[in-house]
């Protein structure tokens, strides 16, 4: 999302920013958002972690390169520190228009910046028994990823404030519990066909089934202050997806429950306590991050991911998460502050060099190749 300097409020820039990037290295892989203020950006499909990274890392810097040209800053954040109302205006596209149009009062508060991680699956019946077996797993992702703590100028007290504004739309949370494919896809249209939402691309469930992809895509991330932490949330999807396909399912949570504890991991992030995917059961957030390690362990040691999410939660527990590194730096330096380390973490773990290779990440997804039919390697689309 692109800020201005003084407010640190969106900035209507982002087809500048655009038209800059692809004019360079980046093409069609950069794309405007709902809002004239973002910028998305899709990587390449891959297989291994060193270079997904170095895609994230080479788009960052070239994206921070062109924000200082503009005297913006360019942030990884599930919302802005500061928003106003003018700060909605709408990319110029008939598609957003026509969301705007539906979503009257509420496009105001629509200020909000994501991550999306897709995964590979054989086919739509795999992907709903995937489907099925990751949304069990979507409040302890947001929790480790929450990255929205504030609110026009305030500390709202939530780690993801993102959340909470999204749940006001009509098929937000958690997905339900779907039979086959051919459930999945009749409750869908039915969904369009009341006019709830205006397409199969408008299903806001924080995981869903792509329509325009071979994948499952995991949508319940904040937009991430470094490369490194985007990686983290597509290298977990990926694990999760191929051990749910290759293992019996887990139990069966009510929707509620898993709602509540989406609630919960928005609420109060890593400090939550959630419901735990074996038996429903209150537990503490980093307990059930311990879990999901242990759930998955043999998909990240085969992908060569294991020591990466070590390093990664062992990060998260000694610094926190983008949150708690947000409000950190607010409450002890003020929004001044925020301005110079928003643009040193955007950068972060990337090195300086001002013109980069192609592909990287921005703001909004990311993309993993099958897990049940590639090698062990790894991959990812990021844009954060």
């Amino acid at each position: 999302m692109v800020l201005d300097r003084h407010r640190l409020a969106p900035v209507a820039l982002g087809e500048r920013m655009l038209r800059t990037l692809r004019d360079g290295a980046y093409g069609e892989r950069v794309t405007g958002e709902f809002l004239a203020a973002q910028v998305e950006y899709a990587t390449s499909i891959h297989r291994h972690l060193r270079r997904a990274a170095a895609e994230l890392h080479g788009f960052r810097r070239e994206l921070a390169s062109i924000a200082q040209d503009l005297d913006v800053v360019a942030v990884g954040s599930g919302t802005p520190f500061d928003a106003c109302d003018s700060s909605t205006m709408v990319t110029e596209k008939e598609r957003y228009r026509r969301i705007a149009r539906n979503f009257g009062g509420l496009v105001i508060d629509h200020q909000v910046n994501g991550l999306h991680v897709h995964v590979e699956v054989e086919d739509r019946e795999a992907g709903v028994r995937a489907l099925n077996g990751v949304r069990l797993w979507l409040p302890c992702l947001l929790a480790l990823t929450g990255n929205a703590p504030f609110w026009r100028g305030h500390d709202t007290g939530f780690a993801s404030w993102r959340t909470l504004i999204l749940r006001r739309l009509p098929t937000m949370g958690c997905p339900p519990q779907f039979a086959d494919a051919e459930d999945y896809a009749a409750r869908s249209r039915a969904l369009v066909a009341t006019g709830a939402i205006t397409d199969l691309q408008a299903l806001g469930w924080a995981a869903r089934l792509s329509e325009r992809f071979p994948t499952i895509e995991v949508r319940v991330f904040d937009a991430q202050l470094t490369a490194a932490e985007s990686l983290l949330a597509a290298v977990l999807t990926r694990s999760i997806v191929a051990t749910v396909l290759e293992t019996p399912p887990l139990t069966r949570l009510p929707q509620e429950i898993l709602d509540g504890s989406l609630w919960l991991a928005a609420r109060n992030g890593m400090a939550a306590d959630l419901a735990d995917p074996f038996t429903g059961d209150p537990a503490t957030a980093w307990s059930v991050a311990d879990a999901l390690v242990d759930y998955i362990g043999s998909a990240l040691v085969g992908h060569d991911d294991l020591a990466f999410v070590t390093e990664s939660l062992a990060r998260i527990r000694a610094r926190g998460t983008g949150a708690q590194r947000q409000v950190e730096v607010f409450r002890r330096d003020g929004p001044i502050a925020l301005r110079r380390w928003y643009t040193d973490t955007l950068t972060e773990g990337g090195g300086s060099t001002r013109s980069a290779a192609p592909g990287s990440e921005t703001f909004r997804r990311a993309r993993i190749d099958a897990p049940t039919r590639l090698a062990p390697d790894e991959q990812s689309t990021v844009a954060g």
